[in-house]
């Protein structure tokens, strides 16, 4: 893991377990367990084979042509599925070992991603107070640095939200959120109550996510380098979605843009 996907993007000015921790969980909580990840996988690609239960007919009904031996009709039968018969069981064993194997290496990369959870959000800890008393432009250099070599390192792949905007997150790290924590403004106050960090970003799209922001709950856009929300309106049959910029400087907010949702959220 880079280093600075240990470095705390702060929520609510550096808690631990917030900011770019916060991500994380996320991130786990889409792609779901290892586990379901490799059954899926299993499903996806099936053996280009004949199924056991069909293989077990033909065999059957194969040797049933010739099948002498038996007493009759119903022996004789009988006596052609005997060997189709332990096939079978031997094909749906083989099958139920191969999921169980699959189960037990997803049981282990969970653990294991787990393990590593605990030891990052134990190393923010450790971190925090030293970056809190870090002066403000060291630690921004600092972590641009970091953000900076992390987008160069990944210059041929899809960015996350800090490779993308490396300077500016470091800035929010850091400028802003102390800034945020020092500020007696009323808006600043209201801000640090319902700050959820950075707006969440599809990396594969690479878009925001606003669809996933929370009514009356502060986000930073890193790109318009303000903080945004949004409040919900009843009008009737429908709601209106009012989004806010508010500046992290001057707290001065500017209306956004307006959309209209069903009510029923369709």
């Amino acid at each position: 893991m880079s280093r600075i996907l240990k470095r705390p993007m702060f929520r609510r000015g550096g808690e631990v377990g917030g900011g770019i921790m916060t991500g994380i969980r996320q991130n786990f909580a889409e792609a779901g367990s290892a586990t379901d990840k490799l059954l899926e996988t299993y499903a996806a690609y099936p053996v280009q084979s004949v199924d056991p239960v069909a293989k077990f007919l033909i065999s059957g009904g194969l040797r049933g042509l010739s099948q002498t031996g038996g007493g009759g009709t119903l022996g004789n039968l009988a006596k052609a599925f005997e060997p189709a018969t332990e096939r079978l069981f031997e094909d749906i064993g083989a099958q139920d070992k191969a999921k169980r194997d699959l189960a037990m290496i997803g049981t282990k990369m969970d653990i294991e991603q787990e393990n590593a959870l605990k030891v990052a959000q134990a190393k923010l800890k450790a971190e925090s107070a030293f970056l809190k008393s870090e002066p403000v432009e060291r630690a921004f250099e600092r972590i641009a640095e970091e953000n900076l070599k992390a987008a160069n390192e990944n210059k041929y792949g899809k960015p996350n939200i800090i490779q993308r905007f490396p300077l500016k997150t470091a800035a929010y790290a850091t400028k802003v959120l102390r800034r945020l924590e020092a500020s007696d403004n009323p808006k600043a106050i209201e801000i640090r109550r319902n700050n959820e960090g950075l707006l969440d970003w599809d990396t594969n799209k690479q878009r925001f996510k606003i669809e996933n922001m929370i009514p009356n709950t502060y986000y930073y856009n890193p790109e318009k380098q303000k903080f945004v929300y949004f409040t919900l309106e009843d009008v009737g049959d429908k709601l209106l979605k009012k989004y806010f910029l508010v500046d992290p400087e001057t707290y001065a907010t500017t209306e956004g843009f307006t959309e209209e949702v069903p009510k029923n959220g369709g």
